[in-house]
C-alpha cells in the first residue's frame, strides 16, 4: 500500500546504533526547544495521577475537543473568534482519511507533491485527483479548479517539495474558488517549524471555506499523542463534522496538547538550529565531494535528492549515513514517485559524528 508510513518498513533501525548516523528521520529537536516538553507532559501527567479528572472522562459532550483544546489554540494563535470550530482527531493523518470525503465524488485537486496518503484515500472513494497537469497551460489554480468542477482542494503549507504558497495566495485561491462551492484543505503538519503567525490559521476568521490542519508531531516531537487538530469556520466545521468520526483525540491526548500549546510558541531556538546546521551539513557534503543536488525548505530540518541518484545513497551508507526513500504523489505524473530524504542532525554531537563521518579518513 502505498502510503507515507511504508517509508519507514525497511529501515534497519530507527535510532543511531553502533556509529550509524540515522537521518531517516528526527531524533534530537527538543533539547532546541524552550520548554522542556517532557516535563510539561510529566507535570501533566502528575497531576492527572493526584486528581484524576481526564483518564476516566468520556467527552460525549465535547466529542470534537473543541471546548478542551480550543482555547488553547486561540491563545498560541492570538486569534480568538467566536464563529471558528475545531476539530480534534487521530492525528493529521486521520483527518485527512476522515475528510477525503468531502470530495462527493467529485475530483479533488492537489497543488504539489503531496505525500500518497490523501490520493490514495480520494481513489478508494471511487473519485479522483487532479492537478494543474489536467489543466490547461498558462491557467492559474483558480481556473483549473473552477474548469474541472473540483469540489476539493489539498495544499501543503510548507510545501516539503515544489510550489509553496504564502498567506496571500491561499486567500486568493480560498476566495477564488468559494463560489463553486469547494472546500480547500490547508495541510500545516510542518508548520510548527514557523512561527505562529506563518500559519493559515489566521485567514479563517475572513475565509469561510478555509479547513486548517495542524498536529504536534513535528517539532513537538510528541507524535505518539496521535493529536491532530482542524480549524475552520463554524459552518465549514460542521460538514466536516458530518464526515469525521467522534471521540477520535483521547482525553489525555487533549490534555497533553493543551498544555503544550499553552507554552506558546516554543520553536524559535530550534529554527535558527535548523536553519544553521543545514548550512553545516551541506558545507560537510559539498567538501567531500558529494555532487547530489539538494532541495530544502528554509525552516524544514531535512533536504531532498532526486531518488534517481543511487550514488549518492551508497555513499552516504558506505560511510554510515542512512537516509530514506520518502513517497510523494506527483502532481506532474499523478503516480507515487520517491525522493531520498536526509534529517539534519540537530544536535552538537550527532553533527560532529556527520563531520567524521564525511571526512578523508571515510572517503569512497
Amino acid at each position: 500500500m502505498a502510503l507515507a508510513i511504508s517509508s519507514y518498513a525497511k529501515l534497519r533501525t530507527l535510532q543511531d546504533d553502533g556509529g550509524l548516523l540515522n537521518l531517516a528521520w528526527t531524533l534530537d529537536e527538543r533539547e532546541f526547544l524552550t520548554v522542556d516538553t517532557a516535563e510539561v507532559i510529566r507535570r501533566e501527567l502528575l497531576d492527572e495521577a493526584n486528581e484524576p479528572r481526564f483518564v476516566n472522562s468520556y467527552f460525549v459532550q465535547d466529542p470534537y475537543g473543541e471546548a478542551c483544546l480550543g482555547p488553547s489554540i486561540d491563545g498560541h494563535f492570538a486569534r480568538a473568534h467566536e464563529d471558528r470550530g475545531v476539530t480534534c482527531g487521530a492525528g493529521v493523518s486521520g483527518l485527512l482519511h476522515a475528510l477525503a470525503k468531502l470530495t462527493g465524488h467529485g475530483p479533488a485537486y492537489v497543488i504539489g507533491d503531496v505525500y500518497p496518503d490523501f490520493p490514495h484515500w480520494v481513489g478508494q472513494l471511487e473519485a479522483r485527483c487532479v492537478s494543474r497537469q489536467d489543466g490547461r497551460p498558462g491557467v492559474d489554480h483558480v481556473g483549473n479548479v473552477r474548469a474541472m468542477g473540483a469540489t476539493l482542494v489539498l495544499v501543503d503549507h510548507p510545501a516539503l517539495v515544489g510550489e509553496d504558497l504564502d498567506l496571500e495566495q491561499l486567500r486568493e485561491l480560498s476566495d477564488g474558488v468559494a463560489p463553486q462551492g469547494a472546500v480547500v484543505l490547508v495541510d500545516e503538519s510542518y508548520a510548527n517549524y514557523h512561527p505562529p503567525s506563518f500559519s493559515a490559521i489566521n485567514l479563517v476568521p475572513q475565509v469561510e471555506n478555509l479547513a486548517v490542519l495542524r498536529g504536534v508531531s513535528k517539532a513537538y516531537w510528541l507524535g505518539a499523542l496521535r493529536l491532530g487538530y482542524c480549524v475552520a469556520s463554524r459552518r465549514l466545521s460542521e460538514r466536516i463534522r458530518a464526515v469525521t468520526p467522534p471521540l477520535q483525540a483521547s482525553s489525555l491526548s487533549l490534555r497533553f496538547a493543551r498544555a503544550v500549546l499553552d507554552q506558546g510558541d516554543i520553536t524559535g531556538p530550534l529554527r535558527e538550529r535548523v536553519r544553521s546546521a543545514k548550512a553545516e551539513m551541506l558545507a560537510a557534503f559539498s567538501s567531500a565531494g558529494l555532487t547530489a543536488r539538494w532541495t530544502s525548505r528554509e525552516c524544514l530540518p531535512y533536504v531532498f535528492c532526486d531518488e534517481g541518484d543511487v550514488e549518492t545513497r551508497r555513499d552516504l551508507e558506505r560511510r554510515g549515513i542512512i537516509g530514506k526513500l520518502q513517497p510523494f504523489w506527483g502532481e506532474a505524473s499523478h503516480a507515487v514517485t520517491h525522493r531520498y530524504r536526509l534529517s539534519v542532525p540537530l544536535n552538537q554531537t550527532r553533527m560532529a559524528l556527520l563531520r567524521q563521518k564525511m571526512g578523508a579518513g571515510h572517503a569512497r
